[in-house]
């Protein structure tokens, strides 16, 4: 059985590990992401990759990372890393260690290793939905990854939830509705009157305490939240018509927030007939979690070889 490498990009993180044939993670460890200086990156990632095949076959390299992926390697955007935009990853690799690596965006290698060994497993027309800082996304319809015209499809956090006359655009999109912190915390803090973002309650497990204690203004908060959260849901369902929609990110381990999610989504789509009629799609959490970047990357390095 051949040995694979996955590495996972993260904004604090450089998380790898050894995976198998069968999707299971061997071994894994991590490395602080040098996130001011992309050049350290590169180099980080390059180091790993050469110190991971010194003593053992590696057969596929695949590399997770947040952004847009172009298909031919290079970063339209970097999330958390933004001095990354630009760079061609797969030929900056390349040239340090002489091996060929696939990339791919993270909230996409999240979705591949929840088909190839998660939550996922049994279908093929599903969205995968992290909802961390912001809102990411992938598409798997008819068992197929879409990625759009240049890989940008899935940005569910880029869709506008509103359009306000004062706030920047960007203060309209789903991540600042629906995100954990971008979402949730942006309402609570601005409902306690801290509208600046350094000003902003940043613990989502503080909001949830002060809820479950009887705080009106939090009760509130995570009210709204989820209503955000089904509203972004039912459009998803609309548009990609899929048999599951999979919640991701650290949120999606709390059996609170997931129950409140999906009672909003019920009490949505029961309230709109036309969706009532057609049905709506379960609503699940990922489970392969802290480990979905490893086992992605490989998931798309192996099917890549295989084209």
């Amino acid at each position: 059985m051949d040995k694979h490498l996955g590495i996972d990009v993260g904004g604090t993180f450089i998380k790898y590990g050894i995976v198998d044939d069968t999707g299971k993670v061997l071994s894994s460890s991590k490395i602080k992401t040098e996130r001011k200086n992309p050049d350290a990156v590169v180099e980080s990632i390059s180091n790993l990759i050469t110190e991971q095949t010194a003593n053992q076959k590696i057969a596929k390299i695949g590399l997770s990372i947040p952004g847009v992926v172009s298909n031919d390697g290079t970063l339209l955007t970097a999330g958390a890393i933004e001095g990354l935009s630009g760079h061609n990853i797969i030929n900056e690799v390349y040239e340090k260690t002489g091996r060929k690596i696939s990339v791919i965006n993270d909230a996409n290698s999240s979705a591949l290793a929840e088909h190839w060994v998660g939550a996922a497993k049994h279908y093929d027309n599903f969205v995968s939905l992290p909802l961390g800082t912001g809102v990411g996304g992938a598409i798997y319809i008819n068992g197929k990854l879409v990625t759009g015209r240049i890989g940008a499809a899935g940005e569910f956090g880029m869709m506008l939830m509103d359009r306000g006359n004062t706030e920047p655009l960007e203060y309209e999109s789903s991540s600042f509705y629906c995100g954990a912190v971008a979402g949730l915390c942006r309402i609570y803090s601005y409902k306690i009157g801290k509208k600046k973002m350094s000003d902003w309650e940043l613990d989502v497990r503080k909001i949830l305490e002060l809820a479950s204690e009887g705080d009106k203004i939090a009760q509130e908060s995570l009210t709204e939240f989820y209503h955000n959260v089904a509203v972004l849901l039912l459009n998803i369902s609309v548009s990609l018509d899929p048999e599951l929609i999979l919640i991701g990110g650290g949120i999606s381990e709390n059996p609170i927030i997931m129950t409140g999610i999906k009672k909003a989504a019920t009490k949505i789509s029961e309230e709109y007939s036309s969706i009532k009629n057609i049905g709506f799609p379960k609503v699940e959490a990922c489970v392969t979690r802290n480990q979905a970047g490893l086992i992605g990357a490989v998931a798309h390095a192996i099917r890549q070889a295989e084209l």
